[in-house]
């Protein structure tokens, strides 16, 4: 395997490692924060569904960032390693910042910025859809949030067992929590290993695999904090409306994978809690929303200038 191959791997790896380590929190922090599951229960779960998820369903998703943006030929490995470089460098600048952006929305980005530096045609339709996407998912989120929220509260208002009523809520959040891994498998994976599909390097399954057992290393070593973290926040509405959020999300997000657009999960799952929270009559805070809209419009635009500059350095040292 030549040295190109083998970044293209690693850089494929950190990505999926980064959503590993900081998006799996949403999928089990629940579960975690409450003490439902432990932290090791709750990555082995991850792991199995979002390896169901990438390798079953995962395709869609691979093809739209892989060659849905830019056309079949056109995005070869050196592309592909800078698309991904572009969008761990940016990632990782927020990160450190503590900017909320999305990696779906940075690995979008560094896909145009290499179609554009290297003159590729450019299928403005599907980026188009692919940004209606970000938009509606967080509000489809809120809505169905809201739908279960009012369900669930009926069926638990009937149950006269505490008992029946906590089993109730460990299950749901176990069933939440494993749907919403699912969903990383099928989206969040599918970003991170599209590209390599698309450059021809790997075949879905096989990238969906990789992805999926990428960001299962990326939970198991670095998402113990962020977990706790997520959990707690989240399970501060309250057991129902917590899984009312999760589960919304999830909802969403597989809307998006059922027609193959790359979606955030942090910001479905955001919408969901907005969502739940407006119907408690909590409100909702405006950092929230302005966190939201700066990742919709600066993620991908900064990825993209990113991924321009990344490619003039690859140029200039002969590697393009």
């Amino acid at each position: 395997m030549d040295v190109l191959a083998l970044t293209a791997i690693a850089v494929a790896f950190y990505i999926a490692w980064n959503i590993g380590s900081n998006d799996s929190a949403n999928a089990m922090g629940t579960a975690v924060g409450a003490d439902i599951l432990s932290f090791r229960q709750a990555t082995l779960t991850i792991a199995i569904f979002v390896l169901m998820g990438a390798y079953l369903r995962g395709y869609k998703v691979m093809k739209t960032v892989g060659e849905g943006i830019v056309p079949h030929g056109f995005l070869t490995m050196n592309m592909a390693i800078i698309a991904l470089l572009s969008a761990g460098i940016w990632v990782t600048i927020a990160t450190v910042k503590g900017l909320p952006v999305s990696t779906t929305q940075s690995i979008v980005g560094g896909v145009i910025g290499v179609g554009l530096a290297t003159h590729a045609p450019v299928n403005w339709w599907t980026l188009t859809k692919i940004a209606s996407a970000w938009v509606i998912s967080p509000i489809l989120s809120g809505i169905f949030a809201i739908i279960l929220y009012k369900f669930y509260a009926w069926v638990v208002s009937k149950m006269k067992s505490v008992s029946t009523i906590e089993a109730l809520y460990k299950a749901l959040a176990i069933l939440g929590g494993s749907y919403m891994a699912f969903n990383f498998g099928t989206n969040e994976v599918a970003n991170a290993s599209g590209p390599l599909v698309g450059a021809g390097f790997m075949e879905p399954r096989v990238a969906g695999a990789f992805g999926a057992i990428s960001l299962a290393i990326g939970s198991l070593t670095f998402s113990y904090a962020v977990m706790h973290t997520v959990g707690k926040k989240i399970t501060s509405l309250g057991p129902i409306s917590a899984f009312a959020a999760q589960f919304g999300s999830a909802i969403a997000v597989s809307m998006a994978n059922f027609v193959g657009l790359p979606v955030s999960s942090s910001q479905s799952i955001v919408g969901g809690v907005v969502g739940v929270g407006l119907l408690a009559g909590r409100g909702v805070e405006k950092s929230v929303i302005r966190d939201i809209l700066f990742g919709w419009v600066a993620t991908p635009l900064t990825a993209i200038v990113i991924s321009l500059v990344v490619f003039k350095v690859f140029a200039f040292v002969g590697l393009v």
